[in-house]
């Protein structure tokens, strides 16, 4: 398994991605992040919890779903 800095840097790349694809309109899918962690689910949310806090990513609450996105 891949360590917990190397995760977090392809997180950070793949929604830095998203969001210059997008405008900044809409963030990075977590089904889409799941395929990059490959971690157990409470894992995963144990791990963007923790950047949510650090203020590296910031969730976005779209209709019906979490997405991740760039904090403002």
């Amino acid at each position: 398994m891949e360590n917990q800095e190397e995760i977090e840097r392809l997180i950070i790349e793949k929604v830095k991605a998203d969001h210059k694809i997008s405008g900044g309109a809409n963030g990075s899918d977590l089904n889409d992040l799941d395929k990059i962690i490959n971690l157990p689910i409470p894992e995963r949310n144990e791990l963007l919890d923790r950047m949510v806090r650090e203020k590296k990513i910031a969730y976005q609450y779209p209709l019906n779903a979490k997405k991740v996105t760039l904090p403002k």
